[in-house]
């Protein structure tokens, strides 16, 4: 343990996301490389797989130095954090740039399908609202928020027209979470979360026929059922086929065509199939034993930056994965949202790793303090 506490403050934490980040691993070995075993392995099978555990090891390295090496007060600055904010709103812009240009109906990605701001401007974000709480302490006037809402409210637009209206309601959620546990009097939180309501309630009214469409599979799938309604039926099938105990890995059926996001969206689906409850029960354990040391290091930290830095990051871990397994057993409408450290996504990993790497600085500064 004392060796891993001089790789990562919190070794529990690092522990954690490394059998976190292996499953995901595996699954995405399994989803690409395990069906073509038996007929030869080429090059490209095993593309996404060493991508994967690439871009794992480089950010678990980056999650140990910005742990060590970076002062997380000196982010509480407002040069520092609406130059992020900036940069956050520069890259969705190219995005939009990018997918005129191209003349895309659909881009979210900056680079190819790999680089994808939003994941970013969720950090980004935590970081924003953290700044502007811990400098206007209580607020009571509502005017004091109005540069709050204008900003994620832009973050939202810029998504909507990409268009990933689920990525913009699940920044507009963040916020409101992170406003709330930031202790924001009733009376301006309330009127806060009805106009974020409002504008996510006009975006899925004017969001054309593919949020309509995205509605229908989730009310009923088998209305649509080689349409809208063919990747829930399919990740439905992937739970059953797996039953109780699975089928095994590498064994998994769906993942070999009819399950088209297999190692992305709906990996749950493929773990539920290949290990069956035992696999889906322990991701659950490891994810709930991270959240439970986010948790206990927020209330540790003494400052109401570092608090709100963790607690966020927190929060958008749990978000995102209670958005994306609720998704594969359609208890939610489809929508994008990856399993943190599990799913395969370069941005979604990456930037998971380097909050958790922010969540060791301000960790390792609150152990220094106690210490003193």
């Amino acid at each position: 343990m004392d060796r891993l506490s001089k790789f990562y403050p919190d070794p529990v934490i690092l522990f954690t996301v490394l059998l976190l980040g292996l499953i995901g691993f595996m699954s995405v070995f399994s989803v690409k490389v395990a069906p073509h075993i038996f007929e030869g392995v080429e090059f490209h099978h095993l593309r996404r797989p060493l991508l994967f555990l690439v871009f794992f090891v480089v950010g678990i390295f980056a999650m140990s130095a910005m742990s060590h090496m970076i002062n997380y007060k000196k982010l509480n600055n407002k040069k520092v954090v609406y130059a992020l904010m900036g940069l956050s709103l520069f890259l969705l812009l190219l995005v939009l740039i990018k997918k005129f240009a191209l003349g895309k109906s659909v881009d979210r990605w900056l680079v190819g399908t790999s680089l994808q701001p939003s994941e970013l401007s969720k950090l980004i974000i935590i970081i924003f609202i953290a700044h502007y709480v811990s400098k206007k302490g209580v607020i009571e006037r509502f005017s004091f928020f109005g540069w709050v809402v204008f900003l994620v409210s832009l973050h939202a637009v810029l998504l909507f027209l990409q268009p990933d209206k689920g990525m913009a309601i699940f920044i507009f959620a963040l916020t409101s979470v992170m406003l709330w546990i930031g202790c924001t009097s009733p009376r301006i939180y309330i009127p806060i979360v009805l106009i974020f309501a409002g504008v996510a309630f006009l975006m899925l009214t004017f969001g054309g026929d593919y949020v309509h469409r995205r509605l229908v599979a989730w009310r009923n799938p088998m209305e649509d059922y080689y349409g809208s309604g063919y990747q829930v039926i399919q990740a439905l099938l992937s739970f059953m086929n797996g039953g109780l105990l699975g089928q095994g890995y590498g064994k998994g059926f769906q993942k070999m065509g009819p399950l088209t996001q297999s190692d992305t969206d709906y990996v749950l689906a493929t773990l539920g199939e290949e290990l069956g409850l035992p696999g889906i029960i322990f991701v659950f354990v490891l994810l709930s034993v991270l959240l439970w040391r986010l948790i206990r290091i927020a209330k540790e930290v003494s400052d109401v930056f570092g608090k709100l830095i963790v607690a966020g990051v927190a929060v958008n871990i749990i978000m995102s994965a209670s958005v994306n397994v609720l998704m594969a057993v359609n208890i939610l409408p489809p929508k994008g949202i990856p399993l943190p450290f599990v799913s395969y996504g370069v941005s979604n990993l990456l930037v998971n790793l380097i909050s958790l790497g922010l969540v060791g600085a301000v960790y390792k500064r609150q152990l220094y303090y106690r210490m003193l």
